[in-house]
C-alpha cells in the first residue's frame, strides 16, 4: 500500500476478501472510508500465479481494465502515485519492491500480525513465501554437485543475501 494509508497488515482471510471483490472499503479492514482499489497482473504472469495460490479455491475478481499492470513495477508505480495514495493495494515479491525498485512511497503489508522481514520468512512465520530452486533436470555435468555444495556454503548464502533474495541458513 501507498504509505499514507493508515492499514499496516491484513490477515489471510482479509487479503482473499479483497482480491475475491467481497471487502471493498478500507474501513472494512481498520482503514479510511475509501474504495479499495485492487491492481492485478496479468493472467501467467509470476506474481499472478503466486495470488491465484494464495487465494486457493477462493476465485479472484474480475479486475477492472485499468487494475491490471503488465509490469511488476507498474504496480509498485500506481500504488504509490499520489492519485491512489489512500485506496490502492498491489502485490508483489519483497526482493522486486526492496531491492530492484527501491520506492520509498509504498509499505510492505504485516500479514497475520508477522512482518515480512527476512528472518520471518527464513522462519516460516511470514505466511507468504516462494521457494526457488536448483533444477539439474538430469544433467551428468560433473560440477553440478560441487556448485551446489557451493551455493549452500556460507559463500553462496551470503552471496544470496547479497543479492536481495533471502538465505535458508
Amino acid at each position: 500500500v501507498n504509505t499514507k494509508n493508515k492499514v499496516e497488515g491484513l490477515t489471510m482471510d482479509e487479503i482473499r476478501g479483497i482480491y475475491s471483490g467481497e471487502l471493498t472499503n478500507w474501513k472494512e479492514v481498520g482503514g479510511k472510508n475509501k474504495a479499495i482499489r485492487a491492481f492485478q497482473r496479468p493472467q501467467d504472469s509470476g506474481s499472478q500465479t503466486a495470488l491465484q495460490k494464495l487465494m486457493g479455491d477462493v476465485p479472484i475478481m474480475e479486475p477492472p481494465v485499468d487494475n491490471v499492470i503488465d509490469l511488476m513495477g507498474g504496480i509498485i508505480d500506481q500504488v504509490s502515485a499520489y492519485t491512489n495514495y489512500n485506496n490502492a493495494i498491489g502485490f508483489t515479491f519483497r526482493f522486486y519492491s526492496t531491492e530492484m525498485v527501491r520506492n520509498d512511497k509504498i509499505r510492505l503489508l504485516a500479514v497475520n500480525s508477522v512482518e515480512p522481514t527476512k528472518g520471518t520468512i527464513r522462519s516460516g512465520d511470514y505466511p507468504i513465501t516462494s521457494e526457488f530452486y536448483a533444477v539439474t533436470a538430469g544433467s551428468d555435468n560433473p560440477h553440478i554437485d560441487a556448485f551446489i555444495e557451493w551455493v549452500l556454503s556460507e559463500q553462496g548464502q551470503e552471496i544470496v543475501e547479497k543479492t536481495g533474495y533471502v538465505s535458508v541458513q
